[in-house]
């Protein structure tokens, strides 16, 4: 389905609430509460052949005259549960949707971000709307890497029930360590800062993703800790468009490549 047809199909079902999905440029763009939420997209790359495999999802917002917020700002902007639940899920869908656009040279998996009010305050079925919101952008759970946050014990059921309900539909599941526990879940994929490699101890079985690589000595070090992914500026800024992850015979790279 074309981009503007899936972003009329959302609007008309009311799948994204209060907010307003339109076309800019041949991209998807929202307006939601005073804010225009965009989609900048990262390279990620496997750290030993130099490949693409995967783009990293970041949010681009502005208020009313123009000015850009942060991501932490325009999330504080969400004053109880269900707002945050749905901003968190429009944003998404945006990234889906802009993913999508490019799908045809920018193969790989999408990562995007869940927000830990998002996980706490959804009681159950974790990832059962957006797996449904995925389907009708021709995406499914596999092409995601779900990225969790920081900012919840590892002891808190319900983020214990969170991550399991996202890993029975098929999500693969990163997690931002900063300290907690990752192991204690299984992880796909565990991300560090570069100033933090050989601070903890790496979990078991996961690939280990190291963010802001901005020199090469910090790609080296990387490389040397054994780690198998990366972005940074080195590999590209985020950017409104995805970095092929084509070969030349035209099959796409991906996670396992």
């Amino acid at each position: 389905m074309p981009l503007i047809d899936l972003i009329h199909y959302f609007n008309r079902n009311n799948a994204v609430g209060e907010s307003t999905l339109y076309l800019e440029e041949g991209r998807a763009a929202a307006w939601h509460d005073g804010l225009r939420l965009r989609s900048l997209f990262q390279p990620i790359v496997n750290l030993q052949t130099g490949r693409v495999v995967g783009h990293q999802a970041l949010l681009a917002a502005e208020n009313e005259v123009g000015e850009a917020l942060d991501s932490d700002a325009a999330y504080q902007r969400c004053t109880s549960d269900e707002a945050v639940v749905h901003f968190d899920r429009l944003c998404r869908t945006v990234h889906a949707l802009n993913f999508l656009a490019q799908h045809r040279h920018a193969g790989g998996y999408l990562q995007l971000s869940v927000h830990p009010r998002h996980l706490l305050a959804v009681p159950s079925q974790h990832g059962l709307v957006f797996e449904t919101i995925l389907k009708c952008c021709g995406l499914a759970p596999v092409d995601i890497v779900l990225e969790l946050k920081t900012g919840i014990h590892p002891d808190d059921a319900r983020f214990a029930a969170a991550v399991e309900n996202y890993r029975e539909r098929g999500y693969r599941i990163a997690f931002s360590s900063q300290g907690e526990h990752p192991e204690l879940f299984a992880p796909d994929i565990v991300k560090y800062l570069v100033t933090t490699l050989g601070t903890p101890s790496f979990p078991a079985g996961a690939l280990i993703h190291v963010d802001q690589l901005d020199t090469r000595e910090d790609l080296e070090i990387a490389r040397a800790s054994g780690a198998r992914l990366g972005q940074c500026i080195l590999f590209g800024n985020a950017a409104r468009d995805c970095v092929s992850t084509h070969k030349p015979d035209g099959l796409a790279y991906n996670l396992r490549d």
